[in-house]
């Protein structure tokens, strides 16, 4: 069957040289011309910096990449998400305008298997180990609600039921949110590492993104909200809401994302720190984790585990300030951006991203900062600089995402046609569409699909078309094309 396949789809003769086509008398074939490579969007060239990240935070995910070998990109979001909920939800940080709530926003992408899943598990389990303790906790009292209740004489008033604080929602959705502000924990946290649940789901529908999306920029912000609703008391005041996101998703979601001009236009994409780390499939051979690797990834967890407590039992409001040292970091940081912005600037096309960087830079220096030292009252100028470093590898990474959503599913579906093209048929051979229509990659296995794929290589003289009537295979053909000489 294989040796059938082979000869029909390509003769993989290295020494023919007779066209296997032949052109209508009076027409010609199109003169050959060099054909270029397919422009691809290239992912910048530097790794997740982890040495910005604060001793802590440092060490967590440094064991957390050894545990899984899933790349470093994922393991700094998942700590970096953890921190900012656990250790910044109840703080505001100085920016160069008014001050910001000091927790951030956070688009991790990598493909399925690359353990984006057991990093986030690892990262998040003191939170999970505070959430399973609270959880019971409300078990019992509502045991004891309950008995109180029915012991309750007639005509006594009967005590309010128990409320378990909520503050995580891990399939995020709008009403899911307003459910959880709703125990009063005053703050909130959306993770989940199956985000496609969100962008593909109600909240994200042709009728609900654009209140979608103001809502989590609302959130972003500090804002309050107003949602009365039909048969409720009160005026539907939600008050201001510390939030946390961390949403993970395959890549297949980002030209809905980043090529969505909506979502750019909104802004909700631009209050997000997002990354698309190179894959580290194929090089991961099994390694047990040592002693070290787990003695780290505990004491992570362990001080989760207490900065929640803590940021739960404690809901005094603080404001982090910027030293004189940090201030001038972030001015000068600023200024560099800003200069970018302008008309033919590196940033111009990314500038709903690239003018909330400073804001970025001061909320990722607040969250490192007051989990090195939950007491901290200043962001210290070594801090600001490392946080403002963090930003520029998202500001690389934001770019590449929106040049990858506009047109690197087109340009990688037609790399992978001329790939097959290059493999089953020599320089200058003629060829028909049914071939390619049968034995083709499978995104090239529909008309409408090939004839775009087509057009792209056509575009970049990979493949020339013939006339209308070309013999290929003894018969004529409506269509007929030719891969270049020149291949």
């Amino acid at each position: 069957m294989l040796a059938r396949i082979k000869s029909l789809v390509g003769r993989n003769n290295a020494n023919a040289s007779k066209p296997n086509y032949l052109i209508p008398s009076g027409e010609t074939a199109p003169p050959p011309r060099e054909p270029t490579p397919l422009p691809h969007a290239e992912p910048p060239a530097g790794a997740f910096p982890l040495d910005c990240l604060t001793p802590k935070l440092r060490s967590a995910a440094e064991a957390i990449v050894r545990k899984t070998q899933g790349p470093a990109a994922l393991a700094a979001q998942s700590v970096l998400s953890v921190a900012s909920l656990v250790s910044g939800s109840r703080a505001k940080v100085q920016t160069l305008g008014s001050p910001s709530n000091a927790t951030a926003a956070f688009v991790t992408i990598a493909l399925s298997g690359e353990r984006k899943s057991a990093t986030d598990k690892i990262a998040k389990t003191g939170i999970d180990r505070v959430i399973l303790r609270l959880r019971k906790e409300h078990e019992i009292a509502m045991a004891r609600h309950k008995s109180e209740i029915s012991s309750a004489g007639r005509g006594e008033e009967r005590p309010a039921a128990p409320v378990c604080p909520s503050f995580l929602v891990t399939e995020p959705t709008v009403e899911g949110a307003f459910k959880a502000i709703a125990s009063g924990c005053g703050f909130l946290g959306w993770f989940t590492d199956e985000a496609a649940s969100f962008w593909g789901g109600h909240s994200m529908s042709k009728d609900q993104r654009a209140k979608t999306s103001g809502i989590v920029s609302k959130f972003w912000d500090g804002d309050y909200f107003f949602r009365p609703r039909a048969g409720r008391e009160g005026d539907g005041y939600v008050p201001p809401t510390s939030t946390t996101i961390n949403l993970m998703f395959q890549p297949t979601l980002i030209r809905d994302t980043y090529g969505d001009e909506f979502l750019i236009g909104q802004g909700i994409l631009a209050r997000m720190l997002p990354c698309w780390p190179v894959s580290n499939m194929g090089n991961r051979k099994y390694r047990r984790p040592t002693a070290e690797d787990e003695a780290a990834a505990d004491l992570f967890h362990d001080e989760v585990e207490a900065a929640l407590i803590n940021t739960l039992e404690d809901t005094t409001e603080r404001l982090l300030a910027l030293s004189e040292d940090a201030l001038a970091i972030c001015i000068e940081f600023h200024d560099k951006i800003e200069t970018e912005l302008g008309r033919g600037g590196w940033a111009a096309d990314i500038s709903g991203f690239a003018a909330k960087a400073p804001e970025h830079a001061c909320r990722l220096a607040a969250i490192m900062t007051l989990f090195e030292d939950r007491d901290a009252e200043t962001v210290s100028g070594d801090v600001m600089k490392a946080a403002c470093e963090l930003v520029k590898y998202y500001l690389g990474q934001y770019k590449f995402l929106c040049i990858a959503a506009t047109n690197e599913t087109e340009m990688a579906q037609a790399q992978t046609l001329l790939d097959w093209l290059l493999k089953n048929l020599q320089p200058g051979d003629g060829f028909a569409t049914d071939r390619i229509l049968q034995y083709g990659p499978v995104a090239a296995r529909r008309s409408k699909a090939l004839d775009r794929q087509l057009t792209v290589l056509m575009q970049y003289g990979w493949v020339h078309e013939l006339p209308a009537g070309t013999k290929i295979d003894g018969k004529k053909r409506r269509k007929a094309f030719r891969l270049s000489p020149e291949a």
